[in-house]
């Protein structure tokens, strides 16, 4: 009750009691049950209120209007670009849309696609390697493409919009040598919230290049000079150039090396972005992108009207190109990659030849010879799965990159003296620890920790497959040929769980699908708890909709698992929880995310912002 109502109330009560004990006191004429000196008081009472409420009212809105309205300007003014930046966009002044709409700073931004993603309108595009906006008009200040750009400052922002636009946690850093809040401790890769497979390696190198560098003048006493935890592509990267530099290093991983890459299906084309970004770091490139890419087109150059003179040299060039890049591919996978690499430097010396006509011989081959090399090196779109890993595992192998797989690191704390980091782990099921002592630490652990969990009272249920006792929940989907004939269900609404539903009932042919043969082909049910992410992409979303159209895929809205049983699942509608059917069933897919490392990280003693 407002302080105006209380008062009015009380005094009302006062003025009936005081009208009352007058009718009582006097036998005067009533009009309606009250004198007429009761009727006035009512009237003056009435319009006493009335004009009390509307004065309150009008020295609030006043108040407001005269000390409030320097900071609701502050709130309401919409977003646009400061002096600094229209000079780092080559502009004098800013001549755009007034309605929201994103901007794009080509020189900040690294390609990886995550505003792209993100935006559930259309509005960008990746163009030349880089965010572009492609459809400003489309634009419903969504945010969500400043929200998830990982860069800092944003390579996209919003412009023309009031709403408050806060970036996702991330670990804070020093953008130039990768160093945290705690000294001696560097954090690279997609914990750091900035994505790619490219840039880890990149950073993967460039932390071990600072790391070696200031080793050089102290002293220690510790076993190791850098102890790198997680082995991905970015601790791979920085083993591989701790072992190149001479450096004492421990490498540990809690599963398999490059484990990252393993999880992805098998078949999967795995980009390389940004492609205007030369490919640098520990792990080499050379060897991959000799396949036809994702996209690419089966043409072939031809050595038709080329001069004779070129038309003779160009075997020898490309014995001489081939010749010096097979020194950087792991001897084991030469005589499965020489060939596919002779056969793509020879189409590349013949359809470069075709465009430098009319200099001398030995400029046009040597021009070739240095822009073909170059380019095999460092500018590699991508490949699949299984040739990553071939490259790389058999380099590490090649060069005795020594890994500690199926070791978990539990704790990461300073020595008493300060001097160095003593890191604790454990070794697969042994609960013996084991301890390392180093004078620096890089974190390469990924973004993704456990993952989440059904919540289910028998998650942990084992069941028998030919034999063999397995999980019946798993948490990942490295090789969907591996089930055929199979009942599953594939929980999630994000990429990763529509990519693997659709996986589960296709054939892939790059960018092609094809449903599965009958006797091949599983009976797969999509359990989505709300709505598909919005940052799920438009091509997983055709796809998905696609074989649901064919009828060999079902998708379910709204729907969670009540109960788990050996071979069928109980479903339930997510906001009721009563259950609405009893479906058979092999194996549950839960592909609903993991737990950010956020807590390992906090014990350390890095800062979250």
């Amino acid at each position: 009750m407002r302080r105006v109502q209380l008062i009015a109330s009380l005094f009302l009560l006062f003025l009936l009691l005081w009208i009352n004990q007058r009718i009582g006191a006097e036998n005067a004429v009533l009009f309606g049950g009250l004198t007429w000196l009761g009727w006035a008081s009512v009237f003056v009472f009435l319009f006493g209120i009335g004009f009390i409420v509307a004065a309150e009212d009008f020295f609030q809105n006043l108040i407001f209007f005269f000390r409030g309205k320097d900071d609701a300007e502050a709130v309401q003014r919409p977003r646009e670009l400061s002096a600094d930046e229209l000079a780092e966009l080559g502009l004098k002044k800013y001549i755009g849309p007034d309605f929201p709409h994103p901007i794009i700073f080509t020189e900040r931004c690294i390609g990886c696609q995550a505003c792209v993603d993100a935006c559930p309108h259309d509005v960008l595009a990746i163009v030349g390697g880089v965010a572009a906006v492609v459809e400003a008009d489309q634009c419903m200040e969504d945010t969500a493409c400043q929200i998830e750009c990982p860069v800092n400052p944003k390579a996209c922002i919003v412009l023309n919009t009031t709403k408050e636009i806060r970036s996702r946690p991330a670990p804070n850093r020093d953008g130039a040598n990768y160093e945290t809040n705690v000294p001696g401790c560097y954090i690279i890769g997609d914990v750091s919230g900035v994505p790619l497979i490219k840039n880890a390696v990149k950073e993967g190198a460039e932390v071990i290049e600072h790391i070696a560098a200031n080793l050089a003048n102290n002293d220690s006493k510790a076993q190791y000079d850098v102890a790198i935890i997680g082995i991905g592509p970015g601790g791979a990267s920085a083993a591989m150039s701790a072992h190149e530099r001479g450096l004492r290093y421990i490498a540990i991983e809690q599963e398999k090396t490059l484990s990252t890459i393993e999880m992805y299906p098998k078949g999967k084309y795995i980009f390389f972005k940004p492609d205007t970004k030369d490919w640098f770091g520990g792990l080499k490139a050379v060897g991959l992108g000799l396949v036809k890419g994702k996209y690419e087109t089966a043409e072939t150059a031809t050595t038709a009207n080329l001069p004779t003179e070129i038309e003779n040299n160009i075997a020898n060039e490309v014995d001489l190109i081939c010749r010096e890049l097979s020194a950087e591919i792991p001897g084991s996978l030469h005589e499965e990659f020489l060939p596919l690499l002779k056969e793509k430097v020879n189409d590349e010396v013949t359809r470069r030849a075709q465009t430098l006509q009319g200099n001398k011989t030995d400029d046009v081959l040597t021009k070739i010879r240095n822009e073909i090399s170059d380019a095999l090196k460092t500018k590699i779109p991508g490949d699949q799965r299984e040739r990553i890993l071939s490259v790389w595992l058999g380099g590490l192998a090649e060069k005795g990159v020594k890994i500690n797989e199926q070791e978990s690191c539990k704790t990461v704390k300073r020595a008493d003296d300060g001097d160095h980091f003593v890191i604790e782990t454990e070794h697969g099921n042994s609960k013996t620890p084991q301890v390392y002592a180093a004078r620096s630490v890089v974190l390469a652990i990924g973004l993704r920790g456990a993952p989440n969990k059904l919540r289910l009272p028998n998650e942990e249920m084992k069941i028998n497959v030919n034999g063999k006792s397995e999980n019946k929940v798993l948490y990942a989907l490295s090789n969907p040929a591996e089930y055929r004939g199979k009942h599953l269900i594939v929980v999630g609404g994000g990429n990763s769980a529509v990519e693997a539903a659709v996986d589960l009932v296709v054939k892939r042919d790059g960018a092609n699908i094809t449903p599965r043969p009958p006797d091949e082909m599983n009976k797969v049910t999509l359990l989505v708890r709300d709505y598909l992410a919005p940052t799920v992409k438009f091509g997983n979303k055709y796809q998905l909709y696609q074989m649901f159209d064919a009828g060999i895929l079902d998708v379910r809205f709204g729907v969670g698992i009540k109960e788990m049983r050996e071979h069928e699942v109980v479903l339930m509608n997510v906001v009721t929880s009563k259950e609405i059917d009893v479906i058979p069933n092999d194996h549950i897919f839960a592909l609903i995310g993991g737990e950010r490392p956020d807590r390992f990280l906090k014990s350390i003693g890095i800062e979250i912002s």
